[in-house]
């Protein structure tokens, strides 16, 4: 009998108008800006012959809006979990880094010698958005196995879901990055083995 595969599409949310300011936005809601809308729109049309089983997507909106237009599902049939937000920058949301090396500079050094555990004022560690993320991905290939299924998060997110799938240390984080506008495929078998099929792929 044959195993069966799941297949993960992983996409990037969309650019907004907080992306071309360059700061941090982890948890800050907002929307995509009109780049953004054509970035989905663009993959929609790649992914018109790609059929989801499910769709899971950060509840922030900038997610669950590329989710519903690359998938074709509304918003109300994306399945949204918070494990899958970006960062949480606290104190530095909204912030570009050259403000924060000024007004924190103790904090944003710390961050920078310790980068696992060390974490913005009122957010997040490295550490904790690994566990989530990694919590999340678990379970969804546990509750979907052998479907299709597309996961629309953000930059920090889709560093991390590379290395679950196929194991790798903390460090590696830094070897990924993920481009909107583009997706990234994976399948993986019974036995939990992972292959790489496309990444940041614009076909």
């Amino acid at each position: 009998m044959k195993d069966r595969i799941t297949e993960l599409y992983l996409i990037r949310h969309g650019e907004t108008e907080l992306n071309t300011k360059g700061v941090y936005y982890g948890w800050t809601d907002c929307e995509l800006s009109e780049n953004g809308i054509m970035q989905a729109e663009d993959l929609a049309d790649i992914l018109q012959n790609v059929s989801f089983d499910a769709v899971i997507s950060s509840s922030l909106i900038r997610a669950v809006v590329t989710a519903a237009v690359v998938s074709g599902f509304t918003p109300d049939e994306v399945i949204k979990d918070d494990r899958l937000r970006e960062l949480n920058f606290g104190d530095w949301e909204g912030m570009h880094h050259s403000e924060v090396k000024e007004k924190y500079k103790e904090a944003w050094e710390k961050w920078g010698m310790d980068w696992r555990n060390a974490a913005p004022p009122r957010g997040e560690s490295f550490s904790e958005i690994y566990s989530r993320v990694k919590c999340c991905i678990e379970d969804i290939l546990m509750k979907h196995k052998g479907e299709r299924i597309l996961v629309v998060s953000h930059q920090g997110a889709m560093r991390i879901i590379p290395m679950v799938l196929l194991g790798l240390p903390e460090e590696a984080y830094w070897s990924f990055t993920a481009e909107q506008g583009r997706y990234s495929q994976y399948e993986i078998d019974e036995k939990g083995q992972c292959i790489v099929k496309r990444v940041n792929s614009g076909r």
